[in-house]
């Protein structure tokens, strides 16, 4: 592999990294997008389980804080977690964009923010999930919620044409969901953009003011080369982003890596008598809100994932398995300050790792929020409810912070204008930015928030409307208007 040179360098294809790319490379810029994962097409996938994460997961799905009480889920292929989402969509919660500006000095321009979901939602076909979606579990679920005095909300999902198989945490062999690796991405190669997949960004190599090039290496070759650009901006998400930076010595003052939040995870299942088959369908159809506390969501996994949440052992674990086609779960998530920390270890793994402990008060939120699960269980007939003891089986697939966006260099690693503090042409666009935990799933805001970077970063306008992706093409198919959901037909 030979050293390349360009306009704008991009390390990340997950959520953020291909926006940029696209509006850039559509504007003419030379880019490289580089991805320390594999590309693996819808055809590539299938439903086989352990292969598919152990493919598509950073770590093969063990990626863990250094208490090893925490599971963190991310991505390691093009299009990155986003591959691995549930296809849900959730617009910048107004309190949290409030909070932002109150806390931290962070202000959004709102119409320009709006515009810029509005661009993501349109690429992503985000629309109200389709009844027929719903997998068996749903209606029984709806009406526990109900039975107690709660209401029910649908989720709103990035899917087109989607045949409900149930295995969205492990891709899409169908190439239904509309993810960054078959939007973003090919949207941004087709206007010009290189992808560089299965290549590791070793290292940043410059001094106090600029950064001279990466330092790579192709990782099926294990050759080592550079890639020299006019700027870069690092897109690898809450934990690789801070990693590389401390990887490479930069720390700013103090303030790399630190302020790291999460959107702690634990699942409540519940059994009936009779079976139900919630594989029969969308994994996440509804949820429940009960923030700042917490927040409720649909969740029924395919059986090896499923197995990983229930709260049993050895023979008893393999017995209750049996009734898989009986159960199906709830998660509770729990949005945590930011106490996290982000450091680049030295022996013996030479590599990014994070350092978190759930506060007491954020495990007893947890509490609540299962006990309020195993209550909508048995308000909808569960004959059994399996609670998870505290800190069982957490995880989190949202990271976010260890970049803080910020006013000052001394309280925040990245200026508003999305570059690092001391440096000219260094920029981070990721989840990593957040100054809080967002409260909701966060693929659509760090989207926008990658869209508004284009006009940072590079002095783009982005169009009004986006016609290039799949989705753009089925509504000229089907003669539809530009910004139209295309909906499954009724039956």
């Amino acid at each position: 592999m030979n050293d390349l040179s360009c306009e704008y360098a991009i390390v990340g294809t997950g959520a953020a990294g291909p926006v940029l790319a696209y509006h850039l490379a559509r504007a003419g810029k030379e880019v490289v997008l580089i991805e320390r994962g594999p590309d693996v097409p819808p055809e590539a996938m299938s439903d086989d389980e352990p292969d598919m994460v152990a493919r598509l997961y950073k770590d093969g799905g063990a990626q863990l804080n250094t208490g090893c009480d925490l599971f963190l889920l991310q991505g390691n292929c093009v299009g990155g977690s986003t591959v691995l989402t549930n296809g849900v969509c959730f617009r910048f919660p107004d309190e949290t964009l409030a909070l932002w500006e109150r806390e931290f000095g962070l202000r959004f321009d709102r119409a320009r923010l709006d515009a810029a979901q509005d661009r993501i939602e349109s690429v992503l076909n985000v629309h109200d999930l389709e009844p027929e979606l719903l997998n068996p579990s749903t209606p029984l679920l709806e009406r526990g919620i109900r039975a107690l005095g709660l209401e029910p909300r649908f989720f709103r999902k990035n899917f087109l044409d989607c045949v409900g198989c149930g295995g969205c945490n492990i891709g899409c062999r169908y190439g239904r969901k509309l993810h960054s690796g078959i939007t973003w991405v090919p949207m941004a190669r087709e206007r010009g953009a290189t992808l560089l997949a299965e290549t590791e960004v070793e290292s940043i190599e410059g001094g106090p003011g600029g950064v001279r090039a990466l330092r790579c290496r192709d990782l099926p070759s294990g050759r080592g080369f550079r890639v020299r650009a006019e700027r870069y901006v690092l897109s690898a998400g809450a934990i690789n982003s801070p990693g590389l930076l401390l990887k490479s010595g930069i720390r700013g003052e103090g303030t790399v890596g630190r302020w790291v939040s999460f959107h702690l995870a634990a699942v409540c299942t519940g059994e009936f008598e009779e079976p139900i088959d919630a594989f029969d369908g969308d994994q996440m159809g509804l949820w429940v809100d009960e923030r700042p506390d917490f927040f409720l969501e649909q969740i029924h996994n395919p059986p090896a994932l499923f197995a990983l949440s229930l709260p049993l052992r050895y023979g008893e674990h393999h017995a209750q398995m049996a009734r898989y086609r009986h159960m199906t779960g709830l998660g509770v998530l729990v949005a945590t300050e930011p106490t996290g920390e982000v450091f680049h270890s030295r022996l013996p793994l030479f590599r990014e790792e994070t350092r978190f402990a759930a506060s007491p008060g954020e495990l007893a939120r947890m509490r609540v929020g299962i006990e309020l699960a195993a209550r909508i269980f048995r308000a909808a007939g569960a004959r059994e409810v399996f609670r998870p003891p505290e800190a069982f089986g957490l995880c989190s697939s949202h990271p976010q912070g260890g970049c803080r966006m910020g006013v000052s260099a001394n309280s925040s690693a990245v200026d508003p204008g999305f570059r690092v503090w001391g440096f000219d042409n260094l920029f981070v666009c990721d989840a990593s930015l957040f100054p809080t935990a967002l409260g909701v799933n966060p693929q659509v805001s760090i989207m926008a928030l990658a869209d508004l970077a284009a006009t940072a970063i590079a002095g783009l306008e982005p169009p009004r409307s986006i016609e290039d992706g799949p989705a753009a093409a089925a509504r000229r198919r089907l003669g539809l208007a530009p910004d139209s959901p295309i909906l499954l037909p009724p039956g």
